[in-house]
């Protein structure tokens, strides 16, 4: 009767853990990019519409690529997807990596020596192994899911790389504005981890911007 016991109530672990795996994510997601407000887009005039579609657009701020998600299906919730993005006529986003967030931080102070959040979605999500432990590791991690995505994209998403490559893309879009691209920046400095060889190293996987978000 005991051992009975102990198989079920194995048995229930396993699957409350692979639900764990399979939906947190997804609710961690959800709660860092919470939308507050209603907006009613459909009052918008015809004018500001007529405005928008002429617009070359570009978002510079997208942390997307930090969750296991489909990017070529279209979601209710996180950032950007590439459905929307075309949705929203949106010709060109940023998609900035994280690789390191402490626990606690904010503008005035922030501890890097503090519990690393971005290590525990590392593993939740399951990522390579190698991405738990090194944060050059964890951007051509997210680097190569752009690529991924932009290859089984059907021509719908395209990654920049050079000035060449932004030229070409615009006037192609000039006739099909069903299609966005993306542009990989690093917020912060992490991902050198020290090395200003890792410079080259994290341009070859295509990234083209740094920037330092916190003191």
């Amino acid at each position: 009767m005991v051992k009975k016991v102990m198989i079920y109530l194995s048995l229930v672990i396993v699957v409350c853990f692979i639900l764990f795996l399979l939906f947190a994510p997804a609710v961690v997601e959800k709660s860092l990019n919470v939308i507050s407000g209603s907006y009613e887009y459909d009052q918008v005039s015809d004018q500001a519409k007529l405005l928008h579609e002429r617009l070359i657009v570009a978002d510079l701020h997208a942390d997307s690529l930090l969750f296991n998600r489909n990017l070529l299906k279209e979601e209710s919730y996180g950032h950007v997807d590439v459905p929307r993005l075309i949705k929203g006529n949106v010709a060109l986003q940023v998609f900035t990596v994280v690789t390191k967030v402490p626990m606690g931080k904010n503008i005035d102070h922030t501890d890097a020596q503090a519990l690393d959040q971005i290590t525990f979605l590392a593993m939740l999500q399951q990522w390579p192994v190698s991405t738990w432990f090194s944060l050059k590791e964890r951007a051509l991690y997210q680097a190569s899911k752009l690529h991924d995505f932009a290859q089984r994209s059907n021509g719908l998403l395209t990654v920049i790389r050079t000035r060449a490559d932004l030229e070409q893309y615009l006037a192609e879009r000039e006739n099909n504005t069903s299609m966005t691209s993306g542009i990989l920046g690093l917020e912060g400095a992490h991902a050198l981890e020290g090395e200003i060889s890792n410079v080259e190293v994290l341009f070859e996987y295509g990234y083209r911007i740094m920037l330092q978000p916190f003191p």
